[in-house]
């Protein structure tokens, strides 16, 4: 059965219809500008893919802070952000002429959903998938369920040990400062050395202090919530060599603590790649929309 599926990111909107096995074989990017040009090119699509065969539900995951919870009436509903003019954007108000039903949470939800069920960590019971790009965020899936409370989790915003060979140590981001995001997002990056990760050489001092922040947020993960998997996505991740360097961090700030994850074959299976990347948020928007239905 036909769904629609939404990715809604900082950088781009992907769109697509079909199952969630199928459903990156054809779909739509849009630049994310503000709801006023970003939203008619999205309803143009969803008109013309409807109309030629409809589809059945929409699931939508979408850059935050999100209004998570059906039972309340900010379901749907951006806070607010630094996104220009998308504060406050309603996701059901603004899909409402399809008259369908609705399932929607953050873009690193979904792709938690979309890693925990079918990808990556599709044999794991407790899984945290977190994308470290523009913003750093996290979802955490136990048993195949999203886990979360009265609101969604806020990985990003969680506080590491500044390194003392940080040349930015106060960090960037715009609430606090020197927290994960504002010291390890991709913006904090080309802030501190004017490139991207990617571009810098590959012995450049940047890849070990991004490993030892990256390292210090799964140490963190690994003893609180005792995840099988953790998914290391987005496009910083994409850094040739960044993840075996996260790997031998953990390994190293463990110290033994934790005998089972003293081993390079351990840390590989606790710490992987995404399996649908760069579409993770798009393969579980479909999955949790086909849930709806």
């Amino acid at each position: 059965m036909r769904v629609a599926a939404i990715e809604g990111g900082g950088t781009k909107f992907l769109v697509a219809v079909g199952s969630p096995c199928s459903i990156t074989n054809h779909y739509t990017s849009i630049a994310t500008a503000p709801p006023a040009e970003t939203l008619p090119k999205l309803l143009s699509y969803l008109r013309a893919e409807h109309k030629k065969e409809a589809f059945h539900a929409i699931g939508i995951g979408s850059f935050g802070p999100l209004g998570i919870a059906p039972e309340r009436s900010d379901y749907g509903v951006i806070g607010p952000t630094t996104k220009p003019d998308w504060s406050y954007f309603s996701y059901p108000e603004a899909l409402a002429e399809f008259n369908l039903p609705l399932v929607i949470t953050t873009d690193v939800n979904a792709a938690a959903i979309a890693e925990s069920t079918l990808g990556s960590a599709r044999d794991s019971q407790r899984v945290i998938y977190v994308t470290v790009g523009t913003g750093i965020g996290g979802g955490i899936v136990i048993s195949h369920q999203l886990n979360q409370g009265k609101f969604h989790p806020e990985v990003g915003h969680m506080k590491i040990a500044v390194n003392p060979d940080d040349p930015m140590p106060e960090g960037l981001c715009t609430f606090h400062g020197n927290c994960l995001e504002g010291l390890a997002s991709g913006p904090a990056i080309e802030q501190r050395w004017g490139a991207n990760l990617s571009d810098l050489n590959p012995n450049h001092p940047g890849n070990d202090l991004q490993a030892n922040y990256l390292a210090q947020m799964c140490m963190n993960l690994l003893l609180t919530i005792t995840p099988d998997s953790i998914i290391l996505g987005g496009g910083v991740m994409q850094t040739p060599f960044l993840l075996s360097k996260v790997r031998l961090a953990l390994r190293e700030m463990m110290n033994h603590y934790m005998p089972q994850f003293s081993s390079e074959d351990a840390v590989e299976k606790l710490i992987k790649a995404p399996a649908f990347a760069p579409f993770s948020g798009l393969v579980g928007a479909a999955l949790l929309a086909q849930r709806v239905i």
